[in-house]
């Protein structure tokens, strides 16, 4: 089966025949996003970005929809904005390198509300900044279903708004896991007298076999 335009530019960024693939089945044959005019453009933006051939191949692969977002309207405007919670440049292409995801979610409901949650918490922007960065999957979780129940299980263990803003800093990664097995070890270290913030976030990070040798 012949490949679109679109698709024939995009193999020359070096992507595998899996990747490809990948691309194709997400990308469809949408004549509309044509290489002059959609393609091109976005593609030499994310190297201006400083995004390197390889970080550029990881997003285009993980968010091929890429291409039918507007450039000034959709994709700029997210780039912006984490520039303007604090994010250097080399930050802000390792998240659209990892969360090409970003730009389909929205700026206002989506992203600015996260930000401004994880403040209220006592994150100061450049905790929030560092945050994002270290672990860009935090743009996509839920506030009601993810981040609050786990914050509040935090609190309700006897951490402080400080103590809950560093070890989110420190460790964002510990969003990512459930609040069953966050739950279970607050538990476990608490009954054991050896919760601290350290050891919380060491022992998340921990498989449970691993931990339960603790």
């Amino acid at each position: 089966e012949s490949l679109t335009p679109a698709e024939a530019h995009l193999c020359s960024l070096g992507l595998s025949d899996e990747q490809m693939a990948k691309v194709s089945a997400r990308f469809g044959k949408d004549s509309s996003c044509d290489v002059e005019g959609k393609v091109k453009p976005i593609l030499s933006w994310l190297a201006d970005l400083g995004l390197t051939d390889l970080q550029i191949r990881q997003a285009v692969v993980g968010f091929p929809t890429l291409f039918g977002k507007s450039l000034e309207h959709k994709l700029k405007p997210v780039v912006q904005w984490l520039s303007e919670i604090g994010m250097s440049d080399a930050q802000v292409a390792k998240v659209v390198a990892r969360r090409p995801q970003i730009f389909g979610y929205s700026l206002e409901s989506k992203l600015k509300t996260l930000v401004h949650w994880l403040s209220e918490i006592g994150m100061s922007d450049a905790q929030v900044a560092k945050a994002i960065a270290t672990c860009p999957p935090l743009c996509g979780l839920s506030l009601p279903s993810n981040f609050m129940p786990k914050v509040q299980l935090l609190r309700e263990a006897g951490f402080s708004g400080v103590q809950i803003a560093s070890s989110l800093t420190v460790f964002p990664a510990l969003l990512t896991c459930s609040s069953k097995r966050l739950a279970h070890r607050l538990s476990v270290l608490q009954a054991q007298g050896v919760l601290t913030e350290t050891s919380i976030r060491s022992c998340m990070a921990m498989t449970d076999a691993k931990f339960a040798n603790f």
